[in-house]
């Protein structure tokens, strides 16, 4: 009975989704021509409270609701101190740099972050070119990684939840999430991403609720640290580091992921005009708060049963287990819609980096945007997303995440964040992101450098060779 009730809910819920799809079509065909700017920007149409909803829910999502609680299991309280350092370095991140990249791109016409990066440089027309397509090439190979993990997250969940095998359920989900993102973009991601962060929120309240109502923190960790006193007593910050306070790197990590992130900083540039930044913040600032609850979850589980086979099942046995079949099944669906709200990002970002920086830049400017090709492309991404989920090496969640948005950080954190302190040329941006991209590569392969560690020391010998290339031709024009 209760998996009937599951569908229903389902299916109502579905339907809203694809209802804010379609109205979000219609009103960006009213307010905006066709060319681009309706779908990749939202016709530029988001505000204080949408701008906070859809970057927090997207900042979360999958892994906060599957692969934080895993990761807590599998490491212990390391992951809780993590996770109280993401949110705020989301707040920081909109503070001090939306405002910057929105009137910037506004100057230099950008509809994308690839292309944002290709006009805010100055250049030969080949150069420019070129990094639209490599920023673009980039964008579409680390984000289907990222995207990996996201689809694995929301089939691992569903499968439970609607009682069918993992691969239908990441099919069914991802037809919904496909289905309203073609229809309205990105206005359409940004709506629906705050109804679910609303949902996520709620649902974070309600698990710490329970997990407290059962059991103090004090005798939870206690009983934790009996099992492995490493877990609450860590000698080191694995898996985002060697030292034991590398995991204060990811608050910078967090700051720069939300910066350069193609499918977050986006959202920068689809912001109204007349935006207050700093109400966008105080916005965020409590929704972080409360989502970074979610890693007690595996501490709990811990505390409950330390034999999982799975550490990134420790959320769906925790519904099963320790929730009513009702409120579970609610909580599960806000989890579920989370984790759509990062992957209808990811999509969007992946169809605008194939169906516009690409083509574009190929094209040399000749082919403009056309909504029609974005949907397709979005289709055409979800699909090669679906194969890629189920062909690809198995890993924890939060890993595959990391790997995917590693590799864009360390590429990105020179053009983007060091662009505020000096303006350099086309020549300096391709070379900070060919240095910071062959960085991670061997940080990661050879010397099998933290989760965190490794975008976060790329990306800054790509902003070195950034800012010695900028000053320095600084200097040759000065003289």
């Amino acid at each position: 009975m209760s998996v009937i009730f599951n569908w229903i809910v389902f299916i109502i819920a579905s339907a809203g989704l694809i209802g804010v799809g379609v109205w979000s079509k219609n009103k960006i065909q009213k307010q905006t021509a066709e060319g681009g700017e309706g779908f990749l920007l939202g016709g530029k149409q988001i505000g204080a409270f949408v701008g906070a909803g859809t970057l927090m829910a997207t900042g979360y999502s999958g892994w906060g609701f599957i692969g934080s609680p895993g990761t807590a299991y599998a490491f212990g309280s390391i992951e809780v101190l993590a996770n109280f350092f993401f949110a705020p370095a989301i707040v920081f991140g909109t503070l001090f740099f939306a405002n910057f990249m929105r009137k910037n791109a506004e100057k230099s016409g950008g509809l994308t972050v690839p292309e944002y990066l290709s006009t805010t440089h100055k250049g030969t027309d080949m150069q420019r070119r070129a990094v639209h397509f490599i920023a673009g090439l980039a964008t579409f190979v680390f984000l289907s990684v990222y995207m990996v993990g996201q689809i694995r997250a929301v089939g691992l969940v569903a499968s439970e939840w609607l009682q069918i095998p993992e691969i239908y359920a990441s099919v069914v989900l991802l037809l919904v999430v496909t289905v309203f993102t073609m229809q309205g973009g990105l206005l359409a991601v940004a709506l629906t991403d705050t109804i679910m962060c609303i949902g996520m929120i709620i649902a974070s309240i309600i698990v710490f609720g329970v997990i407290i109502k059962d059991v103090s923190l004090g005798e939870m960790i206690s009983t934790v640290g009996k099992i492995n006193t490493e877990l609450i007593n860590p000698t080191s910050s694995a898996p985002y580091g060697n030292s034991k306070y590398s995991v204060f790197l990811v608050f910078i990590y967090a700051l720069l992921f939300t910066t350069t992130l193609p499918y977050m900083s986006v959202r920068f540039l689809s912001l109204k005009k007349d935006i207050k930044v700093h109400e966008m913040a105080l916005y965020m600032a409590p929704m972080g708060i409360i989502l970074s609850l979610i890693p007690f979850v595996g501490m709990y589980m811990l505390y409950k049963n330390p034999m999982l086979a799975n550490p990134d099942s420790a959320m769906p046995v925790f519904l099963k287990t320790y929730l009513s079949p009702a409120v579970g099944g609610i909580i599960t669906l806000f989890i579920l819609f989370a984790m759509l709200s990062t992957i209808s990002s990811v999509l969007q970002a992946l169809a605008s980096s194939l169906s516009y920086d690409m083509l574009v830049s190929l094209s040399n400017g000749d082919s403009k945007p056309n909504d029609k090709i974005n949907r397709i492309i979005v289709m055409f991404t979800a699909l090669m997303g679906l194969f890629l989920t189920f062909v690809a090496p198995q890993g924890m969640l939060n890993q595959v995440a990391y790997i995917g948005t590693g590799g864009l950080i360390s590429m990105f954190v020179g053009p983007t964040i060091m662009r505020t302190l000096v303006t350099a040329d086309l020549r300096t941006c391709l070379a900070s992101m060919a240095t910071g991209f062959a960085a991670n590569l061997l940080l990661v392969l050879k010397f099998n450098v933290g989760w965190v560690e490794a975008p976060i020391l790329a990306g800054m010998a790509g902003s070195a060779v950034y800012l010695i290339m900028g000053f320095s031709a600084r200097r040759e024009n000065f003289s």
